[in-house]
């Protein structure tokens, strides 16, 4: 069966929003279950949550009385996905300025610019993000006039106006040619701008006396970098050239940062060197072509390259939008999959390891640990014409509308529908 049925619906809401969670008990009947633990992969298994904890998973299990019976046959549950670098809820219209907050060319301060202050949660773009599977994501703007862009958070994509989980996790810094350029004109500037940088931090806020005593930052933003420089917050750092990710583990080990990669087209070249420095990594499963010349070596085997040699990484598309097309995120890791990459391993990617390096507790379909977050599949959910029938945030059911799915339903030509369209 690949159709989601139930016996109890707890209310209209299933379609146009979120499920209580408060004494509502869900029975997800003889599916593949992916646990993402050392349980592995569960056939013909069976999942009760009870106030939206999971409380039970295995073989031949009774229904409890008076649950929602979700049909697994066929199905597949998983944990959410996490999409692990984004602009997610930043930005609607690209070419209209008053919904894009993604950066500020004018902006005096940078890496203390928080993004979660411009995050629209009730974004369509949310909507669509959601109904295709992926529950949370990182989300940061882009660097404008330095190599900052500023202090990204966690959010769910509930859509609700308290869906951030986290406001300060995370900053990023942009170095390459485009960090070149925009420290002024080459690597070695960029480099020179971040070294500095990390260095203000360090010493805060013994170094100032005044609003502009740093070497490279104002008070403000060396308050903010402070964290990252004692290595309890990560840095995320965009970077292809193998050369750059050397220079990056250098610095890693010269100021004993937390740092991510985001690009590494390249790293398949310096893998021994990733795992020796204990790198993360995300990659872009499609970067397949030299779309600049950081990337010359870019190959679409470099995720099983990295895998195999042992270094942790999650998967993103970079060569796709980071804002309205994240919701193929699966669709990517399933051509890392094509491209030699286990199944296991691509999946967590998607999932459970990103989740980790943001402290965020999903990411695994485990009894009792914490608020259900899950997602029933009609297939493999790494396959292209897979798709949600049900998704469970921190144990609330979500809608699986969205605008676009709205649109389509009011105006299908098939739909018995007198009206004229401008009246529906």
């Amino acid at each position: 069966m690949r159709t989601l049925t139930t016996v109890f619906l707890a209310s209209a809401a299933f379609i146009f929003g979120a499920v209580p969670a408060s004494a509502q008990t869900y029975f997800i009947k003889d599916a593949t279950v992916v646990t993402n633990t050392e349980l592995g992969k569960q056939d013909n298994a069976s999942v009760i949550i009870r106030n939206g904890r999971i409380v039970q998973i295995g073989q031949d299990i009774n229904v409890p009385k008076g649950a929602t019976v979700v049909e697994g046959e066929d199905q597949w549950v998983t944990s959410g996905l996490f999409a692990p670098l984004t602009s997610l809820g930043l930005v609607e219209i690209g070419a209209e300025s008053s919904t894009d907050d993604r950066r500020a060319e004018k902006a005096v301060t940078s890496v203390s610019d928080l993004s979660v202050d411009g995050f629209n949660p009730a974004s369509p773009i949310i909507d669509n993000t959601r109904v295709a599977g992926i529950t949370h994501a990182a989300v940061v703007g882009s660097p404008s006039h330095n190599i900052f862009a500023g202090t990204g958070f966690v959010a769910d994509m509930s859509g609700e106006l308290e869906s951030v989980k986290d406001p300060q996790s995370f900053i990023y810094v942009q170095l390459g040619s485009r960090g070149g350029d925009l420290a002024g004109g080459s690597r070695s500037a960029s480099m020179s701008q971040l070294r500095a940088a990390l260095t203000d931090a360090a010493a805060y806020p013994s170094r100032y006396k005044g609003p502009t005593d740093g070497d490279a930052l104002p008070r403000r933003d060396a308050a903010a970098l402070a964290p990252i420089a004692k290595g309890l917050v990560p840095m995320i750092i965009g970077a292809d050239r193998a050369s750059d990710l050397l220079n990056i583990i250098k610095l890693k080990e010269e100021f004993g940062l937390d740092i991510i990669i985001a690009g590494a087209a390249e790293g398949w070249m310096v893998a021994d060197k990733l795992v020796a420095a204990d790198m993360k990594v995300i990659l872009d499963p499609m970067a397949n072509l030299p779309g600049s010349f950081d990337a010359v070596g870019s190959r679409l085997d470099n995720p099983k390259l990295l895998a195999d040699a042992g270094v942790e990484f999650a998967l993103m598309s970079f060569s796709e939008s980071t804002s309205h097309n994240v919701r193929i995120l699966n669709q990517h890791a399933g051509t890392a999959v094509a491209n030699g990459l286990d199944w296991d391993q691509a999946f967590a990617a998607i999932s459970s390891v990103p989740a980790s390096w943001f402290g965020q507790s999903t990411g695994k379909v485990e009894r009792g640990v914490s608020e259900a977050t899950l997602v029933v599949w009609d297939g493999d959910p790494l396959q292209v014409t897979s798709a949600p029938t049900f998704i469970m945030i921190d144990g609330k059911q979500q809608s699986l509308m969205s605008r676009q799915r709205e649109l389509r339903d009011r105006y299908n030509p098939t739909r018995n529908e007198t009206r004229a369209h401008k009246y529906r």
